[in-house]
């Protein structure tokens, strides 16, 4: 197909001046032939034009579909070693077949060579060394963006542009999706010819994984990555140092398999760690070993302080079982300055609040917030004797806050007691435990006031202090039932005693089954006795159950909720001060007035689900009210947040604790571990520079006895201990070494003193390669106190590399002392990961520049209308076509006319 352009339009104006050429020649006729003007104006408006279509300056342009090709040939030592060869014949045959206009060869490996020919590719070098030189290809390596752009110089102009690229997609160097943009850019499809790989049956070492912060004598998994090509069984070794740690038989999976090794590392400081693998079949030994430098920490050193005299070691022994240093010590041994000298952790067990002296507290907030310790706080029966940790400087470290115990003359309590004719039998038994209940957890100077009621309020108890409770308990013993229930009588008879009181708390706490008179103001169609009540509540029941409704409790009609009714006395209750709670019992007891009466009182509603638990609601209850936070009920630890200190501990499968004590979380703290009703049971924050951590139970035979014999006791206290530990404030200077592909990265961070960054530095790396001489490699500063340096690797191999800091502008000698030395193992290649054919990216890519997966040879030769076009300007020939008629015009009009006629005459 071929289309004309033309630059600019203007130039056909001029062909208005075309009438006026015919003008003048016709008035210019005079002494001329008619046919001499004509002849001669025609070849003037040809010359005319021809000028114009110069000036115009018009393009031809046309497509052709002739193809210029390049075939990318990946020779790496991923691909199996017969296919370089089998692929060149391919290429051979296949432009004979389809005779390309253009076709290129370029082979690649760690870097990419373009040749005019196969038998060029087949003469190129090669090494495996890792060292290409003078034109050597490497193929130690797979750099596809290299071999991919080294492609497009072989793409003739005006010509389809196809990339045949014949490889695995593995690419260990480079960015293959940046050179896939160009491509794009430029026009060129991809069709990509998947590689097979070097073997069939291979495994190998892929990564070795050390947890963080792994400190020496710690249980820890080391965890080794080993992938493989198919389903095989295999000896995996673990080697620390020159001794087999650990080994274990298994049974590899196609793909990557995780195989998990517990050690404990026997010292501190930087240790290679090694991974060797022997699998049934394996065709490539060069990745059967792999080979990782480790900085194991040292162990961290607790500080024990046991509140109880009895001086308990359960947690030191446990925590030295896992190989941490403790110290035990008292709160008096605190004052001392020197106690917190070398510790990392400072663990506070069930310890009075004013046992610690201001000056231990204070060196404590120091000791986290400015050196980086940590601060693990466990509960026990002490956390509040005298008055406890609430509001004080120990609370302002923790995650959590505590409630401070009640003054014993802050509470007066008042009991009313349902002894109707419904509460008779069991019910009343139960309701004499309850009041019992409720006396046991007073104190002696505690009011307390005991009132039964049916139709009218008795005095069981009158409103005064507690004292030896025995009087009160021949009191309350001594309950009888009878009569009908009026539970407004008994509320007047209760506001009646606590109006006068000057107590901070005044409470009421019901007890009955809500089926009551009506209190004045309120209106109910009859009055039913107990015995009809139940009746009644028999039919309602039977004929719920007949039109198919859900069986609801029935109950006798209730008055209206008016202002002179319950909500009237209930707002002068809570208009003084008084709190109500209530406690519904029975078969079928009025549950929504018994809740509306708690909700109008601001108190709590308990329903039972048996008689038998009345005396334990009402010892609940009644421990709120003192805020009495110590629980001792038995529970199970349920996990709220994950977290690496949790991890391998088995709560749900462990035994039970017998308390704890009830706190709130703060807002910036994290809660890991609850306990009843969701209150917090393990909780951590960060403070200042270090951590604080607080665990609401105790660790040692009372609440925690049956953990003490549990495997996930002294396992849960280690990883807590070790996550709290102090941790290198990272002043002075921090580096390391990594690799990534065939380059080392030398990566520094210098800090000062308060923190800040140092810059300016000038720190240089000696660098050490096996068998070979040192060399001096500067870091760069690339970022606040950041410096780096990237330092290329040679070939591969068991002896690893050794960087060793320099003192320098900056740096001082004891600097680089503490910093040390690393280490760095390239074992072998990261080409000899021999993974499958990577087909995500090789379809990716040929689809994204319009080529195809896996084609045939006839699809790559198919036109698709993206041939090249050629442009050929038009212009030079329009002028010369203009010149020769203006020459021929010029003849007609010189020649002589005579013989102009004679030779018209002589023509036939």
């Amino acid at each position: 197909m071929a289309t004309v352009t033309v630059a600019s339009i203007w130039p056909l104006a001029l062909l208005a001046a075309l009438p006026l050429v015919w003008i003048l020649a016709w008035r210019n006729r005079a002494g001329v032939g008619h046919a001499r003007v004509t002849a001669a104006t025609v070849l003037r408006s040809v010359a005319l034009a021809a000028i114009v279509a110069a000036l115009l300056r018009p393009t031809l342009h046309r497509t052709s579909e002739d193809i210029s090709i390049v075939y990318v040939l990946d020779i790496s030592g991923s691909v199996a070693p017969n296919f370089p060869n089998e692929a060149l014949d391919w290429i051979a045959q296949v432009n004979t077949r389809y005779r390309p206009a253009r076709s290129r060869v370029v082979v690649f490996a760690g870097h990419a060579e373009l040749v005019d020919s196969v038998d060029a590719a087949r003469s190129l070098a090669l090494t495996t060394k890792g060292a290409a030189r003078d034109g050597t290809i490497d193929q130690a390596a797979t750099n596809l963006e290299s071999g991919l752009l080294a492609a497009l110089p072989g793409l003739a102009p005006g010509l389809a542009k196809r990339i045949v690229l014949l490889s695995d997609g593995n690419q260990t160097e480079g960015d293959a999706w940046a050179a896939m943009l160009r491509l794009r850019a430029e026009g060129a499809r991809v069709f990509a010819v998947p590689a097979p790989a070097a073997a069939g049956n291979d495994a190998w070492v892929e990564r070795i994984t050390v947890p963080p912060g792994t400190h020496a004598r710690a249980a820890v998994e080391v965890e080794a990555r080993v992938f493989s090509r198919r389903s095989v069984p295999a000896q995996v070794e673990l080697v620390i140092g020159e001794t087999i740690a650990s080994a274990r038989a298994v049974t590899l999976s196609p793909g990557l398999n995780r195989v998990s090794f517990p050690v404990r590392f026997p010292r501190a400081g930087t240790q290679n760690v090694t991974v060797r693998i022997s699998a049934e079949g394996d065709e490539l030994a060069r990745n059967d070993v792999l080979t990782e430098d480790v900085m194991v920490q040292p162990r961290p050193h607790a500080l024990f302080v046991e509140g109880s005299l009895r001086g308990e070691r359960y947690l030191a022994d446990a925590l030295t079982s896992q190989g941490i240093r403790v110290s035990v010590a008292s709160t008096e041994d605190l004052a001392d300055a020197r106690s917190l000298n070398g510790k990392d952790v400072v663990i506070l067990s069930d310890v009075r609040a004013d046992s610690l002296a201001t000056e231990a507290v204070q060196r404590l907030a120091a000791f986290v917030r400015d050196q980086g310790g940590g601060l693990i706080f466990t509960a026990g029966q002490n956390t509040y004797g005298q008055e406890g940790f609430a509001k004080s400087e120990v609370e302002r470290l923790l995650p959590v806050t505590f409630e401070a115990k009640r003054k014993s003359d802050d509470l007066d309590l008042v009991l009313l007691v349902d002894r109707s004719s419904s509460m008779r039998g069991q019910k009343i038994e139960v309701s004499k435990s309850a009041a019992l209940a409720t006396l046991d957890q007073l104190e002696s100077d505690h009011r307390l006031a005991v009132v039964a009621f049916d139709a009218q309020p008795h005095d069981v108890v009158p409103l005064t202090a507690v004292g030896n409770k025995r009087e009160a308990e021949n009191l309350i013993s001594r309950m009888t039932s009878s009569g009908q229930t009026n539970i407004y009588n008994a509320l007047l008879k209760a506001q009646e005693l606590l109006a006068p009181s000057k107590a901070k708390t005044k409470h009421i706490i019901l007890l009955s089954d809500g089926l009551t008179s009506p209190p004045p103001g309120g209106t109910v169609k009859a009055f039913y006795p107990t015995e009809i009540e139940q009746r009644l509540r028999e039919v309602q029941t039977a004929e719920r159950r007949q039109r198919g409704g859900a069986d609801e409790p029935a109950r006798a009609p209730q008055a209206s909720a008016s202002p002179r009714g319950f909500p009237g006395i209930m707002e002068e209750l809570v208009e003084a001060k008084i709190t109500m709670s209530t406690v519904s019992i029975g078969e079928k007891p009025d549950v929504e007035l018994m809740a509306n009466l708690a909700n109008w009182g601001r108190g709590r509603s308990y329903v039972t689900r048996s008689d038998a638990e009345v005396p334990t609601l009402f010892a609940i209850e009644t421990r709120r009210l003192l805020n009495d936070s110590i629980v001792e009920e038995r529970f199970r630890p349920r996990v709220k947040a994950w977290s690496p200190t949790l991890a391998g501990v088995d709560f749900a499968g462990g035994p039970e604790l017998k308390g704890f004590v009830a706190t709130k979380p703060k807002r910036s703290s994290d809660v890991l571990l609850v306990a009843k009703k969701d209150l917090p049971l393990l909780a951590e924050t960060h403070y200042g520079l270090g951590k604080t951590v607080a665990f609401l139970s105790d660790v040692k035979n009372r609440w925690a006895a049956d953990w003490l014999g549990w495997p996930g006791y002294a396992r849960l206290w280690a990883q807590v201990v070790r996550d709290s530990a102090r941790r290198d404030s990272g002043e002075g200077v921090n580096w390391g070494v990594s690799r990534e592909g065939r380059e080392a990265f030398v990566q520094l961070t210098a800090l000062g003193a308060d923190g800040g960054f140092r810059n300016g530095l000038w720190p240089a790396v000696r660098v050490t390669p096996p068998g070979g001489q040192p060399q001096v490699a500067d870091l760069r500063q690339v970022a606040p106190g950041q410096y780096r340096a990237q330092v290329p690797l040679g070939a591969s191999g068991r002896t690893p590399w050794r960087f060793d800091l320099l003192p320098g502008p900056g740096l001082s000698t004891a600097e680089i002392t503490r910093a040390g030395s690393r280490r760095l193992f390239y074992t072998y290649p990261d080409e000899y990961r021999l993974l499958p054919a990577n087909l995500p990216f090789l379809r990716t890519l040929s689809e994204q520049t319009g080529g195809k997966l896996a084609p045939d040879a006839e699809e790559i030769f198919t036109p698709r209308g993206d041939g090249g076009v050629t442009s050929t300007p038009l212009w030079p020939y329009c002028a010369g076509t203009a010149l020769l008629v203006f020459l021929l015009d010029i003849l007609v009009r010189r020649s002589p006319w005579r013989l102009r006629r004679r030779l018209i005459r002589r023509t036939p």
